[in-house]
Formats: C-alpha cells, structure tokens, sequence
C-alpha cells in the first residue's frame, strides 16, 4: 500500500467504497482492477486486519482455527482506520502485509481497454477513493454505516466452493494456511450465511438481496469481468456527493 499512497491525494472529500462479499466471490480481485481504472485511488484489505495465528478463535470440534468469523479480526482496529480514513481522506501507510489477491492478469484485460475506462470515468468520479475490500463489511450495522458506497459481490455458492478448492493456501501473520477439505461448508460459507442472512429475503443467502442500502454485483462464472468492473466503476460515480 506504500507504492500507492505515494500518489494518493486524498481528502476529506475521499469516498469511502466498501467491496464486500463471501470469500472467492471475487471482490478482492474486482477491488484490485477497479484501482487500476480510478486516476485517484487507493485499496485497503480487510484481511490485513487478521490477528495472530494464537488469537484466532479455535474450533473444539474440528480443532482448527476459525478464520471466517468477525472475532479472527482486529474489529477495533479496522473500526479504527475507517474512522481514520473519513477524517483525513487517507489510509494509514502501515497497513502493507496481504497477499493473499489473485493476479489479475490471468483475464486478459488489455491495457488499451483499461485506458479507455480511465478516459470514460475521469470526467464521472472527480472524488478521490478509497476502496477497502473484505468479507465482514456488512455484518455489523456501526461497520456498514461508514461507507458512502456499499457493495456486494455475489457468485453462487458452488462457483464459490470451486474457486476456494482451487487455491493453494493463505499467508498469515505467522504462517500459512491450507484448507481442510471441509473448509468452506463448515466454516466460509456457514460464517457468510449468518452474518449476512438478515441481508436477504427469507434470511437466505442464495435469495434476493433486499438490504436497500446495499448495491449487488454479480460474479459467477458466466459473467464477463469487464462488464462487472464497469457495473462497479458505475455505482462507484453514483455515489460521489
């Protein structure tokens, strides 16, 4: 985050873009490109705000650490720094650990198309930003209420498994972590699906979305990354004062 702070002119004008959503829906990886476009822009990653590997909440009945619940967080520090960042329009430099984000150069997004959406949008999102991606944005009504601009990102539930089967493994603070096989039932998805519940009809995940202050973009496989970014940029030109 150094690298891109060094350019970063934000203010207190900065819009705080929330880009949240189950694991491997895709955010971190639509926050990342979503950068690549906005002329003034900075990316903060929720999973920067992991705590240590001792700290994390452990599962008695499958004795494992328990990294999909808001307790695996600093809560009170990521509170903190998007505090930090609506009072000065800046993120804290520090913050410099994750990486933990696929590369986006497996889509092909040629450079020429990514200069054409930085030409459409320069005159749309005059605003310095701040985008901050992560799977506990929306859990907590005190945590929602700080962005001007909320977003979730949505793929169904097997195109989700799919892709957490098909990482290697996670870096953490202390170590590096690899996913059980029963991982992402027992702990990703059961985690999203009651935190977020309250966020859908019939408290159903794989239903509507119906929280009115809460913008879906829609990632499964068939959905072309170029459109999802666009539908990003957009709602993210929506939201400026």
């Amino acid at each position: 985050m150094t690298s891109q702070l060094a350019g970063f002119k934000g203010t207190r004008g900065t819009l705080l873009v929330g880009i949240g959503g189950c694991s491997s829906s895709g955010k971190s990886t639509i926050a990342k490109l979503a950068v690549q476009v906005l002329e003034d822009a900075v990316l903060v990653h929720q999973d920067d705000f992991y705590r240590h590997d001792d700290e994390v909440p452990f599962d008695e009945e499958y004795q494992i650490g328990n990294w999909d619940v808001p307790e695996a967080l600093d809560m009170a520090q990521f509170e903190r720094e998007l505090d930090h960042i609506r009072a000065t329009g800046r993120p804290a430099a520090k913050l410099v650990h994750n990486g933990n984000i696929d590369d986006v150069g497996k889509f092909g997004i040629s450079e020429e198309y990514l200069e054409e959406l930085r030409r459409r949008y320069r005159g749309r999102i005059s605003q310095p930003v701040v985008l901050v991606d992560g799977f506990m944005l929306y859990h907590d009504d005190k945590v929602a209420a700080r962005f001007d601009c909320r977003l979730l990102v949505r793929a169904p539930y097997a195109t989700m498994k799919a892709r957490r089967a098909s990482r290697g493994g996670y870096k953490t603070l202390d170590s590096f972590w690899q996913d059980p096989p029963f991982y992402f039932d027992k702990f990703v998805y059961k985690s999203y699906a009651a935190t977020h519940a309250r966020l859908f009809r019939n408290c159903d995940v794989e239903d509507r979305l119906v929280a009115p202050d809460v913008q879906e973009i829609y990632n499964g496989d068939e959905a072309q990354i170029t459109c999802v970014l666009e539908q990003v940029l957009d709602a993210i030109a929506a939201a400026q004062c």
